[in-house]
């Protein structure tokens, strides 16, 4: 539930009890749905490991790469659909409610930019296109500053919902069709002015006031 595979040449797994010798796998050749908790799956360098602690759910750990592609998402959105999981099944696995409510998404899902909690990377997304509606700052600097910004609020998986989610993809399709460099501009491409504009248009739309005059 909510995850994904994730490519590795090996993986490990290991019992908890310490009288079982851990085997190594190469995932390509071996099944591993036989495996009956209670087990640990790790890779050998570390990278990630699964917890398969008794029926119903495991925990998934690992460096920021590894959940990225485990959970794409994000761990805020796998938490939350956990948390949904947990009571969807609650009858037949009565203890998973309190489980899941012991790993809470750590940020709620925004719907209106106001409500966006500061230091957030979805926060400065909100700082950025307030910016560069008010002509703060030029469109490459928009764009550059968005698109890395925009990993962050994925990595760290932030969520939005409703009418923010909406604006930011709005804008995601409207950086999709410009290049900063105007040598790089392809026909169709959108150019400094126009991308401003339709940000506008969105900002119109939107019903967007600055709170930043």
């Amino acid at each position: 539930m909510g995850t994904n595979y994730v490519f590795v040449s090996r993986i490990t797994t290991a019992s908890h009890d310490p009288s079982t010798k851990a085997v190594p796998h190469r995932p390509t050749e071996t099944d591993l749905s036989d495996i009956a908790p209670p087990a640990l799956l790790y890779t050998p360098d570390l990278q990630g490991a699964v917890l398969f602690s008794e029926p119903g759910w495991v925990l998934i750990a690992g460096t920021r790469n590894f959940l990225s592609a485990a959970v794409n998402e994000g761990i805020d959105a796998a938490r939350a659909q956990f948390g949904r999981y947990a009571r969807s099944v609650k009858n037949r696995w009565p203890h998973l409610p309190e489980i899941a409510s012991s790993y809470p998404p750590v940020y709620r899902a925004w719907s209106n930019p106001a409500d966006v909690t500061p230091g957030t990377a979805t926060f400065r997304l909100v700082e950025l296109f307030d910016a560069f509606a008010r002509g703060a700052c030029t469109a490459a600097e928009f764009a550059d500053d968005w698109w890395e910004t925009q990993r962050a609020a994925q990595s760290q998986g932030e969520r939005v919902i409703g009418g923010l989610a909406d604006l930011l993809d709005e804008v995601f399709m409207l950086l999709e069709d410009y290049t900063p460099d105007p040598e790089l501009r392809e026909t169709g491409d959108l150019t400094d002015g126009e991308l401003r504009e339709r940000v506008l248009d969105l900002a119109k739309g939107a019903g967007w006031q600055s709170e930043r005059k």
